[in-house]
């Protein structure tokens, strides 16, 4: 019987869950010595982003983005993750950001299959689209 990505993720998640540091690290390399014995060494990556996924849900965690034209103070990353918790009903906002000055202002924020897009240019193409019609 094969076992899909899913399911290597799910069972190492059911064994390190509420483990000790030094309990979750003899695991890992026994779970690390079972895949290069079946010659599964490269689905690793694939593992460990599904164990991440895995993880995350299990303890409320989001991962988001927030792209923004210029490098955001504290202040402003803060309400960010207030208000992405408030969106998503998470306990914690792992939050990434990046720069892209085509966004002209504001903020695009993704996080799960969402986007909430609160950025200058796409105001300025919406009112540019209305002033058309």
């Amino acid at each position: 019987m094969k076992i899909t990505i899913k399911q290597f993720a799910l069972s190492l998640y059911e064994t390190v869950d509420g483990k000790s540091p030094n309990q979750v690290k003899a695991v890992i390399k026994k779970f690390v010595e079972i895949l290069a014995e079946n010659n599964q060494l490269s689905k690793a990556e694939k593992i460990t982003a599904e164990f991440i996924k895995i993880w995350n849900n299990k303890h409320g965690i989001v991962e988001a983005r927030a792209v923004s034209a210029k490098v955001l103070e504290k202040p402003a990353v803060k309400l960010l993750k207030d208000y992405i918790v408030k969106l998503s009903g998470a306990k914690e906002v792992m939050l990434s950001r990046e720069i892209n000055k085509d966004i002209l202002g504001g903020v695009v924020i993704r996080y799960g299959d969402r986007v909430v897009d609160g950025s200058l240019k796409t105001q300025l193409v919406d009112l540019k689209d209305k002033l058309i019609k």
